[in-house]
């Protein structure tokens, strides 16, 4: 004889089903880095897809249409993905779509910036390989804050150490938030750098400086999460130039200076 459901085994199979058929995609979550689409017949390849704003950047993901590896919430309004050359195709004709680059290896370039904020108060994310945040001289002002490759924000390639050493000498008071976008070798991706942006656009607090001593010439997305960030209120140093939102300048004290 057929066994039948009681009254809450009733509800409970209602709402398993509900939640089945309206449950966020686990694509729409940032950096979730996973798919649902079928694997393709021909080859593909990575880029970073820039939407014209951030409702059009989730309404892209939200199809589920796409391999997504990143989706970028704050910093850039747009994702990461492979795709084949249809696929591309596609995607270049969707009003929806500001700009379609490829996605390129990112390099650590010599450890050269900007003094960071004197406040006490103020925080210096080194955007590079990892810091090694045990090393004494850092005290408790260093923490690992996040990691785009994946790791646990070792710094195995010692460039993001030494830049932060450098910060800490010239400002000692400044907490120093390490945000790892480059492997052991020194070099990382554009889709890991963006998401190192993203991150701290959503994070960051109070006076701020993101330090990035890695090459993103050439990259329309990257110059527009920096841009971003800016205007968000934390500044921004690259190779000794400074990009700061103006409102900002009165609580920061920076200057150029050779790290």
């Amino acid at each position: 004889m057929p066994r039948r459901l009681g009254l809450p085994s009733v509800y409970l199979a209602a709402a398993v089903a509900t939640a089945a058929t309206t449950a966020v995609p686990l694509a729409m979550t940032p950096a979730s880095g996973l798919s649902l689409r079928p694997s393709p017949s021909e080859p593909t390849h990575p880029y970073i897809v820039t939407a014209r704003s951030r409702g059009a950047a989730r309404d892209l993901v939200g199809e589920v249409r796409w391999r997504v590896r990143r989706y970028y919430t704050a910093a850039l309004p747009g994702f990461a993905t492979f795709l084949t050359a249809a696929e591309l195709a596609e995607l270049r004709t969707d009003p929806r779509v500001r700009a379609i680059e490829p996605d390129r290896p990112i390099h650590a370039t010599p450890a050269a910036g900007t003094r960071p904020p004197k406040r006490a108060a103020a925080t210096v994310y080194v955007v590079d390989s990892g810091v090694d945040t045990g090393r004494p001289e850092f005290g408790d002002l260093a923490w690992r804050a996040f990691d785009a490759t994946g790791g646990t924000g070792h710094d195995c390639a010692g460039h993001g150490t030494e830049v932060a050493r450098r910060l800490h000498a010239a400002a000692p008071d400044a907490r120093i938030g390490s945000v790892r976008v480059l492997g052991c070798d020194g070099s990382g991706t554009l889709t890991d750098v963006l998401a190192g942006l993203d991150w701290i656009h959503r994070h960051a607090r109070g006076p701020s400086v993101a330090n990035l001593s890695l090459d993103g010439s050439g990259s329309p997305a990257f110059d527009s999460a920096v841009r971003s960030l800016v205007r968000s209120g934390v500044s921004v140093t690259r190779g000794g130039a400074i990009r700061q939102n103006p409102s900002a300048a009165s609580n920061l004290h920076i200057r150029n200076g050779g790290l």
